[in-house]
């Protein structure tokens, strides 16, 4: 492809994705979600010396993306609009992680267009863009794995092109030096799940070698392990340190380890969810396609190495998705996935097509060369109305109104900040941008930032929305903040607090989505 069509394709595929995060960035109420100000209320205590605390002098590790909140302190410092500043970042890494996309294609060799394809349907698929620009750290996490992923199967090809080559020691050092462990390394400060992609591709490394070499491990895998352990290990200890405790919070408030058969029921809904504004399961097809293609001839080979690779790293993470018990939302923890499996199912397809359907097609001529692009526009129309619209914007932001709910818990922080005295204490159901913007502590009523109520054992969990199922109302009052900042009316029925007689906005819609109430004296 010549450079100024190269450059056309790549301009027309980011405008695409562009176009659809600025539909995201307004129906979003042009912030970030909630949960990401969680983030930057930790960078906020750091920054004024407090440390990574959710409230001045409590240890909680309410957050799982150390990298990211790190990452937000400067922005922090900077004054700058941490929400907006981080959704720019996050459609940032969104097209990086797309331009890895087809990069690697070319790479590994996948059929023409297959990376084009992917990275098109990334640009389309809902959930890939909306969480790109939601302000959390799904970007960052989704760029880092799949650049480490990328690399290791970078670094399986060089190594065997050099093998019996002779090379300079310069080239063969830099063929040998580890890349993929550092990032995935990178990527485990980001979510803890980087860890258990980590161990996956260990575990098909291995797996490989045997099959292959009939040998585990050769010593650029063990560099690959000891790069990862070297970065790793050492933020590990000092969070297990700072926090004492194995898990963050966070682990705790949501899910529980052993299991419970209502988790893993939620967990199986919620994935079928997924898949169902994905086109539903025929989906998975053309991804199965494309690994048993690459394994037809029983040959361990390049293409067979990446397709088991990416197929070993869905399956699993997906099952520990279900075992976890899913998400609130429609598909945030399985858009890192979805880099890997548009590369699988946009090869499958291409073989599908070059198999089933070329030959049908190249009597119509001239017209058979536009048939596959038909295809495409259409699928990925299909892919955008069924994961976006119908999907994330259908179910979770349409639905919840997810723009209200931003304009009424930032007017509410910034009138808490404007009126209420500082080091008051509130409690809240929503714990980032009312006590972002208020800048006063705060009591996380759903137990994400507080352990009392993070680590409460009840028999139901698995039943309700995760991470809004641990509550102890008669151990926020005993706490008695000073005012509770929460959806709905619950505490009308509480005779230690009524409703606050103040005009915090004079918005009637945002006066129906919040309730501020007031410790009666």
């Amino acid at each position: 492809m010549k450079s100024s069509r190269l450059f056309t394709v790549y301009c027309s595929l980011f405008t695409i994705f562009l176009a659809h995060a600025l539909f995201y960035y307004t129906a979003l109420g042009t912030d970030a979600v909630d949960d990401a100000y969680i983030s930057f209320r930790y960078a906020q205590n750091a920054l004024r010396g407090y440390g990574l605390a959710f409230n001045p002098g409590e240890r909680v590790e309410g957050f799982t993306n150390f990298l990211w909140t790190t990452m937000t302190i400067p922005l922090e410092a900077a004054r700058v609009d941490v929400g907006r500043a981080s959704m720019l970042i996050g459609a940032l890494f969104g097209i990086a992680t797309m331009w890895l996309v087809v990069q690697l294609a070319k790479n590994v060799g996948a059929p023409r267009g297959a990376g084009w394809h992917a990275a098109f349907l990334l640009a389309v698929d809902g959930s890939f863009v909306l969480w790109s620009v939601s302000g959390m750290e799904t970007p960052l996490f989704a760029f880092l794995v799949f650049a480490g992923a990328a690399l290791y199967v970078k670094e399986q090809d060089e190594r065997r092109k050099t093998k019996n080559e002779p090379s300079s020691s310069v080239l063969r050092l830099s063929s040998d030096l580890p890349y993929s462990g550092i990032f995935f390394a990178l990527a485990a400060m980001t979510r803890p799940e980087g860890l258990f992609v980590f161990a996956i591709t260990v575990a098909h490394q291995a797996a490989w070698r045997v099959c292959a070499e009939r040998r585990l491990l050769t010593w650029r895998d063990l560099a690959r392990i000891f790069a990862f352990g070297a970065i790793f290990a050492p933020y590990w200890l000092g969070r297990w340190w700072y926090y004492k405790s194995f898990l963050p919070n966070t682990f705790h408030a949501k899910v529980a380890a052993s299991g419970p058969a209502a988790q893993i029921e939620r967990g199986w809904h919620h994935l079928a969810q997924f898949v169902g504004v994905h086109l539903s399961w025929i989906v998975v097809l053309p991804s199965i396609v494309a690994v048993l293609s690459a394994l037809r001839s029983l040959v361990v080979g390049r293409r067979s190495f990446w397709t088991t690779y990416f197929a070993a790293l869905i399956i699993p993470y997906a099952a520990y998705i279900v075992y976890v018990g899913g998400d609130w939302s429609v598909g945030r923890f399985f858009a890192p996935l979805l880099p890997f499996f548009y590369l699988l199912f946009s090869t499958g397809l291409v073989d599908l097509w070059t198999a089933v359907v070329e030959p049908r097609v190249r009597a119509w001529g001239q017209v058979s060369k536009y048939a596959g692009a038909v295809v495409s526009v259409l699928l990925a129309i299909s892919i955008f109305v069924a994961s976006s619209w119908n999907g994330e914007y259908g179910i979770y932001i349409r639905s919840f109104d997810a723009g209200r709910a931003t304009q009424a818990r930032v007017t509410m922080g910034r009138w808490l900040r404007a009126n209420v005295a500082y080091g008051t204490w509130i409690a809240v159901d929503a714990a980032g941008q009312v006590p972002y913007f208020s800048e006063l502590p705060a009591i996380d009523m759903f137990g994400i930032n507080d352990l009392h109520i993070g680590r409460l054992q009840i028999a139901t969990l698995g039943q309700g929305t995760p991470g809004h199922e641990k509550f102890d109302l008669v151990y926020v009052i005993t706490r008695q903040p000073e005012y509770v900042v929460i959806f709905g009316t619950l505490l009308d029925s509480v005779k230690e607090y009524e409703r606050a007689p103040v005009e915090w906005t004079n918005d009637p819609a945002l006066q129906k989505f919040l309730t501020l109430y007031r410790r009666k004296k």
